[in-house]
């Protein structure tokens, strides 16, 4: 009981009410009834005995007796089933009801002497209990579980009514002052359904509890003429269900006006007089209908326009929002282009360039000199070929040279050795600019690259936000349910799915009566419902408690690891040059990170420790590797006009897949160890921070139940004396027989150590990965 909340409550009244609808003897609206509700999985027993409270007030003992029995069948069957975690739909569920139904009717008929008749009635019992299970499972599911506004659809309109129209006839024949309550109900619930949900379902309550009224005819106190039939009345009640959903848009006061007029007057054209009992039963209806709650009835749901409104919103934003990110895409992309059109690098100084030289020397020198006129005047042939002869000896040798001077012109020039030393002087004017403006051209050639780099990145994110989608809202409705079933009320529920296919679940809710209960549980639950191993995301809070929250649940890896790590610093130096990291992304990779800094010590500390740190704020931030690779070494290429150096060593591992996929630039060989073999990946590349554009080595393995992932920076291979290194490496690793990833370090380092005489001839660091399947 304390498990129960108010609409459970209100479930387990209206098994006890239909219990007692009762026909030719059988009941399986009852029985109908009790294997829809009984799906949901909570208050079962309570379910068991409302159901067979309202059996014993209008049944023989001997009809409660197999109904129970039929009951506690159904039960006992169900529990096997879910004994072995099997679902258990609708249609099996009323299959199981109307089999054993049938079965146990069949049985009571063999004790009786019209076993003909027992066999029909059994066969009908059966089929309509199958059929009764899921007509009313839409409709108790709506009752149960729908939100303040949320629209009805066609299935749950048709189930809630046939369920009103139940109850009506179910509902013993009470008067009040000539007044049929039972008629009463019927006429408000008309006026409700249709004023609340429009003239379909006032149509289908009307149909409902005509039909129903037409059967208990003879239970009312209602005086028909011999002319009036069933089909007379169900036309009738379905004409006043159109009327009011017609009329609700005028509010609660025009319609119910307008409902018990046009009541009465139908009433009087179908008896062909006015009836105390019909006058009532209207008016009444009415009266009931201004003065009820005016925050039930005036609920006149709006969802589906406001839903969509908010589809036609989403979808818009989202387009204007990939169209704006690519905008600022291109808007980088050109940025990046022009900075690389003005990144010309020059190898040697240009003809122009030496040209320009001698027309500044000529203009120094030459312009006061008394031999000016002769050399430049009377010798200009002779001058103007010597003069060519130093400019191909400078673009050659780089400097001017006295023996490349022609014999007539050193003659002829009175001030030679200043000519020479002038000249040489601006040669070498000349190789400084041109070295800053190479090293500008550089710069300018990183930035264009980093710039294309965050225009590739921006564009990526355009595609993943683009890539997003909703899943059907099936699964969020059984979701919703399951939950509240375990005391979560969930206020919002979202899951999405991502581009990689992998799912994501996105929950505001609260827990019942004070209740806390763990993220995992919920995990654990929605896994069940969902289809699919879930966890709680990273950062989302352990316990759902009474205060609303929103919680993040991710899909399960399949793939889980362990790690382990053993370093050594150099001899005489007191801080390792090597730094490494392993972090865990989002998306279920879990990425290995090895950084091997230029030298020893606290500059080569610093140095890797930088390349660690942006590779882990760029990896979790979504950056692609490619682009954070490239965006470090440009940076690091315009760090200072010292130029700093740092290998980098990746394994990315998907945990989904098992895929690793291994990215070297500069580092040293990584070793995966496998069941009988260990396997070796080595590089060739040079570290990041060398040259503009980086080149790295990519390759991809498929990693297995209790492989691992061995990485090691050059100081571990330099301590080994054998001439084939890796060789020796591999024999190491294969010959460790512990499981432990810690101590699979400790052991490699020692190994290599122990080649030296115990002695680091560099820094030296292990970093070990075992993957298992969870």
């Amino acid at each position: 009981m304390k498990g129960m909340n108010k609409r459970a409550i209100f479930i387990n009244l209206i098994a006890a009410i239909l219990a007692r609808a009762v026909f030719l003897n059988i009941n399986p609206v009852a029985i109908g009834y009790f294997g829809a509700v009984y799906l949901n999985k909570s208050g079962r027993f309570i379910l068991c005995i409302a159901t067979l409270i309202g059996m014993t007030t209008v049944m023989p003992i001997v009809d409660v007796v197999k109904y129970s029995i039929i009951m506690l069948t159904i039960m006992v069957v169900i529990s096997l089933i879910e004994k072995k975690e099997k679902k258990l739909p609708v249609p099996v569920m009323g299959g199981i009801a109307g089999i054993i139904t049938s079965t146990i009717t069949l049985t009571k008929g063999f004790m009786t002497i019209d076993f003909n008749y027992y066999v029909t009635l059994a066969i009908l019992e059966g089929i309509l209990v199958f059929a009764l299970v899921g007509i009313f499972h839409k409709g108790v599911n709506y009752i149960m579980y729908s939100k303040k506004g949320q629209t009805i659809g066609n299935e749950e309109m048709i189930s809630v009514g046939i369920i009103s129209a139940m109850i009506v006839y179910a509902l013993p024949g009470i008067t009040w002052y000539g007044v049929s309550v039972v008629q009463t109900g019927a006429f408000f619930a008309i006026l409700l359904l249709g004023y609340k949900y429009g003239a379909g379902a006032g149509a289908i309550a009307g149909t409902g509890c005509g039909m129903v009224i037409g059967l208990q005819r003879n239970m009312l106190e209602i005086s028909m003429s011999t002319n009036n039939d069933l089909l007379s009345i169900i036309g009738m009640l379905c004409m006043l269900g159109i009327l009011v959903g017609m009329f609700r848009g005028t509010g609660r006061l025009g319609t119910g006006l307008m409902y018990g007029a046009t009541g009465i007057l139908l009433t009087y054209i179908a008896e062909g007089n006015l009836l105390i009992s019909n006058v009532g039963a209207i008016s009444s209806s009415v009266i009931i209908f201004i003065l009820f709650p005016g925050s039930v009835i005036n609920r006149v749901n709006n969802s589906e326009i406001v839903l969509g409104e908010e589809i036609f919103a989403k979808q818009n934003l989202q387009h204007i929002g990939k169209d704006k990110l690519r905008d600022f895409s291109d808007s980088f992309k050109k940025l990046s282009s022009t900075f690389r059109s003005i990144a010309d690098t020059k190898m040697a100084l240009s003809r122009r360039d030496i040209n320009q030289i001698f027309d500044d020397l000529s203009d120094k020198l030459c312009k006061n000199c008394e031999n000016c006129e002769v050399c430049w005047k009377n010798e200009f042939y002779d001058t103007y070929k010597s003069a060519f002869l130093m400019l191909n000896s400078a673009e050659h040798n780089g400097a001017v040279l006295e023996r490349d001077i022609p014999e007539s012109f050193s003659k002829r020039c009175i001030f030679l050795k200043d000519f020479i030393y002038e000249t040489n002087k601006g040669l070498e004017l000349a190789k400084v600019n041109l070295n800053w403006q190479n090293r500008m051209a550089e710069s300018r050639e990183a930035i264009a690259g980093q710039l294309l780099e965050v225009s590739n990145i921006i564009n990526d994110f355009s595609r993943d936000l683009y890539g997003t989608v909703e899943v059907k809202d099936s699964k969020e409705t059984l979701i919703t349910k399951t939950l509240l079933l375990n005391h979560i009320d969930v206020k919002k529920i979202a899951i999405l799915e991502k581009r990689n296919k992998k799912q994501e679940i996105y929950i505001t809710a609260t827990t019942k009566r004070g209740r806390c209960i763990t993220t995992r549980e919920a995990a654990n639950i929605i896994s069940e419902v969902f289809g699919k191993k879930m966890r709680p995301a990273d950062g989302t809070k352990n316990i759902i408690s009474r205060d609303t929250d929103t919680f993040v649940f991710v899909e399960e890896t399949t793939f889980k690891t362990l790690t382990g790590m053993a370093k050594a610093t150099k001899e005489n130096e007191k801080i390792s040059g090597d730094n490494y990291s392993f972090i865990h992304l989002g998306n279920g990779e879990m990425i290995m990170t090895l950084s091997d800094g230029m030298g020893t010590g606290a500059m080569a500390c610093a140095e890797s420790e930088s390349v660690i740190e942006l590779l882990e704020q760029f990896m979790e931030a979504g950056f692609r590797e490619e682009s954070a690779i490239k965006l470090i070494n440009s940076i690091l290429v315009l760090k200072s006009e010292k130029q700093s150096f740092s290998t980098i060593d990746m394994s990315i591992i998907n945990l989904f897949t098992g895929i690793c996929q291994f990215i070297k630039i500069g580092a040293s060989t990584t070793f995966i160890k496998r069941e009988h073999w260990v396997e070796s990946i080595s590089s060739t590349s040079l570290p990041v921070g060398v040259f503009n554009q980086v080149d790295f080595d990519g390759i991809t393995k498929k990693l297995y139940d209790g492989d691992f992932i061995i990485m090691v920076t050059d100081g571990v291979l330099d301590c080994i004396i054998d001439q084939d290194k890796e060789k020796f490496m591999e024999d190491v690793i294969m010959n460790i027989t512990s499981q432990n990833p810690q101590e699979i370090a400790n052991i490699i380092l020692d190994k290599a150590i122990e080649q030296n005489n115990y002695t680091a001839v560099d820094d030296m660091t292990v970093i070990v990965a075992g993957i298992w399947k969870k």
